[in-house]
């Protein structure tokens, strides 16, 4: 018998397929939010229909059939005037529906891992319920659209849209008061322990976590963009990165924010460094051979590796936060206690 976790007769694998092609859709829609945001002559409703920049030809609804209209119908290229189309399109799309199939299969989880040692004492006599599960997906669906978007501008023109994260600002925290359940507790140090909590009332203590969870995560990148502003004489770390940790800062809250600026900062630095070592030994080749140098730009864009790290965290919370406090210090005891 196939797993029904959310409604009794509808199989689990209906959900999962279901969202994948709900994010198909939406991933099309996020296209037009990543070439038009940044864009001051444009807007998400200006113009109407999207069109081909090259010949204004109108994109008819066939031709945008998520991923399968550039595959097998566009072939890559405007119907009209045969423009090559930038696969991005149909990345986008590709990403935004896997990353909605995924989320829908850690939603239907039969114990699921975003409730997994969770400590709250009002949560534990109950499973949990198909609202609960369709509620933790929509806010896990917000979270995976506003990062792609956030990411893939941010690769294209160093800036961070507000139109996503201040009004995920505002909404992080609405969302932790009606669902408390998305946060923690607030003073948890690890899994499994029992930590009271503040006021005994399960709404205002999850609208608490949103708080600050928000000024930590902004508060925290902001120190690190002012010292290395100051040490650095230059621009260290752009604001549009603290009002998107506050953004993440407040659905996650403190403790898992944190995780996101230390993961983000490996992740930085195993793309930058090698990067910034390539551009040096190619240059030096170049001197070698009486070439000028080619002025590569040494910017990095940290916004994408936020938002890596912010969905990494909140799809798996437990599992990391379980490494962190407990397999990982295990493994360096077993290292330094081999006879």
């Amino acid at each position: 018998m196939p797993a029904t976790t959310v409604m009794p007769g509808v199989p689990d694998w209906f959900w999962i397929a279901s969202a994948a092609a709900m994010g198909g859709a939406i991933g099309s829609f996020l296209n037009v939010c990543i070439y038009r945001m940044p864009r001051r002559c444009m807007s998400i409703s200006n113009p109407r229909h999207s069109h081909c920049p090259r010949c204004g030809h109108a994109i008819r609804w066939f031709e945008n059939i998520p991923v399968l209209s550039w595959v097998f119908l566009l072939r890559g290229k405007c119907s009209s005037c045969r423009m090559p189309i930038s696969p991005m399109y149909p990345f986008v799309e590709a990403l935004t529906a896997a990353f909605f199939a995924l989320a829908a299969m850690i939603a239907v989880e039969p114990t699921p891992s975003w409730l997994a040692g969770s400590g709250a004492d009002w949560l534990r006599p109950f499973a949990a319920t198909p609202f609960m599960r369709l509620a933790w997906f929509a806010v896990a669906a917000w979270l995976i659209a506003g990062l792609i978007v956030c990411t893939f501008i941010d690769f294209e023109f160093r800036i961070i849209p507000d139109q996503i994260s201040i009004s995920g600002i505002w909404l992080a925290p609405l969302l932790s008061f009606a669902l408390p359940w998305l946060h923690r507790p607030i003073l948890r140090l690890r899994p499994g322990t029992s930590v009271e909590t503040l006021t005994g009332f399960a709404h205002v203590e999850g609208l608490l976590a949103a708080l600050i969870g928000a000024a930590v995560a902004a508060g925290a990148i902001w120190m690190v963009g002012f010292f290395g502003k100051v040490a650095f004489r230059k621009e260290a770390m752009g604001f549009g990165d603290v009002k998107l940790m506050a953004w993440m800062g407040g659905l996650l809250g403190w403790k898992a924010s944190i995780f996101v600026f230390l993961i983000a900062s490996c992740l930085g630095a195993g793309v930058g460094v090698p990067v910034m070592a390539a551009n040096r030994l190619t240059n030096a080749w170049r001197a070698a051979r009486g070439k000028p140098p080619i002025p590569f730009d040494s910017y990095l864009a940290f916004g994408p590796y936020l938002a890596a790290a912010g969905l990494a965290m909140f799809l798996w919370y437990s599992a990391i936060d379980r490494w962190a406090f407990e397999e990982y210090p295990k493994f360096l005891e077993s290292l330094f206690t081999r006879e």
